[in-house]
């Protein structure tokens, strides 16, 4: 008999046109009508379990058929059909860079876990990261470059853009390059090396998920733009104002053993732990608190004033000018936090999420009071993995307005999707000369360029990062590539002039600016080994000036206009950030941990203002602002404010 085909001799671009749902069953949501069928009887059953059992017996006596494995054409030496192999990699589901160990069986990746040995993650993967190995086998994942939507080879492309790039130079334009935060090292060096061929040129950095705010107060308190490295194991006592650090704020799987390691002395319960939140809606954070506070959000940046100062009077310190509105808010319930907080002086934290900068300058005095920098919060060991700026954004878009940008190269964002385009803009997009789209996917910022130079996926291509300073990792392919997409390391390197693999452009940079950054002098082709097996390294760190603390900074809030109606919150799933893996069907399906709800999008309410507006479960409510409307169900979710309305980006 002809033995069955095993799965790994199947070809990768077999395996590229299989689609993600036939892996999971072919026909699962097919458009075959039902055909309705009558219960069976109880004869009926019977008659048909008697003859599955007679079935079984019979066959049960014959021999099994015979299925060959083959092994493949050339076998490496050390492989073993069947048997898993692990590697070191990098995730790059967010910036926040955890350490992970991609397990391959059969020359395929098949499951992705948190490296234990990273000094960051500690073992940690959140679910974006465990799923992220299912985009690699996406059907829909761009394999080839396209000019004007139709598929080309990447000697067209190139010509096309070098010929475009020319003309810009002669003509002294504008290039702009918007990416989201990059960690990667020799990316970014690349990136520099690209714009530093143009006389204006300009690399904007913008979030979806924006801390701008709080990289603008360390700005203007510490004179430079730096996120402090947050030790949440040496901080038993946090205080958190819109700060969802354990859900999707900066790094939370980081956050999440690190603060639950905080909490934990000598293997039992830090007698002093104490974590308060403050929040108009339930929050994943909000759920392990030890006190939550509800408040409205106009409400949230006063009870961080009222705290700072309670705090500046307790240290002898300015106090900033304004009204004490927390007082009548919180009451008690102010004065024993900020006890609580004085007297876990340098073991304490204390976060805002807010998107104001002045309450961000609030909240740095607060820990620049309770003596945190240097203990809690680390600036001489920043983290690097939000560094995007609303402001930057903001000129780049005033530049494209006004039609005075030349080229521009969009990678690993979707403008016309996260930002609120308007028809104008997305014109004056389309005026610029030369758009290039280097996101993985046809998306609506590819439908906007006139070139698609798709990215590889991270588990088939070279990289690196360091989302810490002095914590650099590794990335190393685990796959062979499927189709023929290109790294965006390489695509800069070609339109820059000085074309190579984006393997030699790793080594290349870590052999001229990481290893001599190693404190053990060893050679370097055993410290490359030594990072691919272990997958980071740990670097000294540059030489920073000492930070002074700008007291006359901080000011007192400004008293905003009391609005009518409901306040519309807008907050970041746990399975679902932002909209990069809206084509990832495991976090789709994964239900949110607070809402238990899946799929599409929802309006949360509290159950107070549900009854009084007459809504349940599932109908649907119609949100207007303006001459904007949006219909979506309603989801009864108890913990939030009466006066809010929560909708995930």
């Amino acid at each position: 008999m002809i033995a069955p085909k095993p799965f790994y001799w199947r070809s990768l671009d077999e395996l590229a046109d299989q689609s993600v749902d036939e892996a999971h069953g072919q026909g699962e949501f097919d458009d075959t009508p039902l055909r309705h069928v009558e219960a069976p009887g109880r004869r009926d059953f019977l008659r048909a379990a008697g003859f599955i059992l007679s079935g079984s017996a019979i066959t049960a006596c014959g021999r099994a058929p015979v299925q060959t494995a083959t092994p493949l054409p050339t076998q490496p030496d050390d492989y073993s059909p069947g048997r898993s192999k692990e590697y070191a990699t990098v995730c790059v589901g967010c910036a926040a860079g955890c350490g992970v160990v991609a397990k391959v069986r059969d020359g395929r990746p098949v499951k992705l876990e948190g490296n234990p040995e990273h000094p960051l993650s500690r073992g940690g993967l959140c679910a974006v990261g465990q799923a992220s190995i299912l985009s690699l086998y996406d059907r829909h994942r761009l394999r080839y470059p396209l000019a004007s939507g139709k598929e080309t080879s990447w000697e067209q492309v190139d010509r096309a853009i070098r010929d475009e790039l020319d003309r810009v130079r002669r003509q002294k334009g504008a290039v702009r390059v918007l990416t989201a935060t990059l960690t990667s090292p020799a990316l970014l060096h690349q990136i520099r090396s690209f714009a530093g061929t143009f006389e204006n040129a300009r690399h904007v950095v913008f979030d979806p998920l924006s801390i701008s705010a709080l990289l603008d107060a360390h700005e203007e308190v510490f004179g430079a733009r730096l996120l402090p490295q947050m030790h949440f194991d040496k901080a038993p006592v946090v205080a958190s104002f819109d700060a969802d650090f354990l859900g999707t704020w900066i790094a939370p799987t980081g956050f999440t053993r690190a603060y639950f390691e905080g909490r934990r002395e000598n293997g039992r319960p830090e007698p002093s732990a104490w974590h308060t939140q403050v929040e108009s809606r339930m929050s994943l954070t909000g759920t392990k608190a030890d006190e939550r506070i509800r408040l409205a959000p106009s409400e949230i940046s006063y009870a961080l004033e009222g705290l700072t100062t309670r705090l500046a009077a307790r240290a002898g310190a300015p106090v900033p000018a304004g009204s004490d509105r927390a007082a009548s808010l919180l009451g008690s319930q102010l004065d024993a936090l900020a006890e609580r907080l004085w007297s876990s002086r340098e073991r304490s934290l204390v976060l805002c999420g807010l998107a104001d900068v002045a309450a961000q300058r609030l909240c740095v005095y607060a820990n620049y009071l309770l003596g945190n920098y240097g203990k809690t919060l680390d600036l001489d060991r920043p983290s690097l993995q939000r560094r995007g700026s609303d402001r930057a954004l903001a000129a780049l878009l005033k530049e494209i307005n006004a039609g005075q940008v030349s080229a521009l190269f969009v990678h690993g964002l979707n403008p016309a999707a996260d930002l609120p385009l308007t028809e104008a803009l997305s014109g004056a997009i389309k005026q610029i000369p030369l758009v290039v789209s280097l996101n993985c996917h046809r998306d609506e910022t590819a439908d906007l360029a006139g070139f698609q130079c798709p990215d590889a996926d991270p588990l088939e291509s070279w990289g690196d990062a360091e989302p810490v300073e002095g914590v650099v990792s590794l990335q190393q392919p685990v796959f062979r590539q499927l189709g023929a997409s290109r790294p965006a390391l390489e695509s800069f390197a070609v339109w820059g002039g000085k074309p190579a693999s984006a393997y030699e452009l790793v080594q290349t940079h870590w052999r001229q600016s990481i290893h001599p950054r190693h404190e053990d002098r060893m050679p370097f082709d055993e410290f490359w080994r030594n990072a691919l097996r272990r997958g980071f390294v740990e670097v000294k760190l540059e030489n920073r000036p000492a930070r002074t603390f700008r007291t006359a900074a901080v000011q007192p809030l400004d008293r905003p206009q009391s609005a009518d109606g409901m306040t519309v919150v807008l907050y970041a799933k746990t399975a679902m950030p932002d909209g990069r893996h809206a084509y990832n069907p495991w976090l789709q399906e994964l239900p949110d941990p607070v809402t238990k709800a899946a799929w599409d999008n929802y309006a949360c309410l509290s159950p107070a203002k549900a009854v009084s507006l007459g809504v349940t479960d599932g109908d649907i409510v119609r949100l207007t602002a303006g001459d904007q409307a949006y219909e979506v169900p309603a989801v009864v979710q108890p913990g939030q404010h009466d006066d809010v309305v929560a909708i995930a980006l």
